[in-house]
């Protein structure tokens, strides 16, 4: 029970170590969700009316039969495999750390792009879709690419200072990324096979 109970306050200990880069990488995620509200919200009207079949018709499959959980599973963990190979890639570089900064960015853009592409075309009614199609699996997802980006920026810059124990280094970098990568599994199972019940129950919202 004390293990438990001390959990919490290892986590705060690990993320005030790297507290700047945490701050970093969060303000990278804001300004690509700034970046996606303005996108959003601009959309002339031909485009929004094309988006907005597509949603029209997820929303009625999702009413009439559901989606395929195990393609959707597929769907996302082959994107995660794409970002931490992207990300693994960018570590290694010696100027990995400001691409770095800007797949951040993208991926606070694409989430944020959801989000307010929902708000313009269904007004509140994004709220319930956002807690049940995006926050059970963001609630997961939002900390481990965050450990994720920090971990791989602090990487990236340390080639810069230093290259003694390289080995030992990328060992114990490839470890964090395959627990992370485990997480983000985790996160990928619940957006397809526990989400897509949620979806399908509020669905009917959407398609009236």
């Amino acid at each position: 029970m004390k293990r438990v109970n001390a959990l919490p306050k290892v986590f705060l200990r690990f993320i005030q170590a790297d507290a700047r880069l945490y701050i970093y990488i969060l303000l990278a995620f804001i300004i690509g969700g700034i970046f996606a509200a303005l996108f959003a919200f601009g959309l002339p009207e031909s485009a929004l009316t094309e988006l907005s079949l597509y949603v029209d018709d997820f929303f009625q499959n999702m009413h009439k039969s559901g989606t395929d959980s195990v393609l959707l599973f597929q769907d996302g963990l082959v994107m995660h495999i794409k970002s931490f190979g992207i990300l693994l890639l960018l570590s290694v570089m010696v100027i990995g750390a400001p691409f770095i900064a800007v797949f951040a960015g993208l991926k606070g853009f694409m989430q944020g792009f959801t989000l307010f592409f929902m708000f313009r075309v269904y007004s509140f009614r994004a709220v319930l879709f956002f807690l049940a199609g995006m926050l059970p699996h963001g609630l997961i997802l939002l900390p481990c690419y965050s450990v994720l980006f920090v971990t791989c920026l602090k990487f990236s810059k340390s080639l810069v200072r230093d290259r003694q124990n390289l080995k030992a280094r990328l060992l114990h970098f490839a470890l964090i990324l395959g627990i992370l990568f485990l997480v983000a599994v985790m996160a990928t199972l619940i957006q397809a096979y526990v989400e897509p019940l949620f979806i399908r129950l509020i669905a009917g919202m959407y398609t009236a």
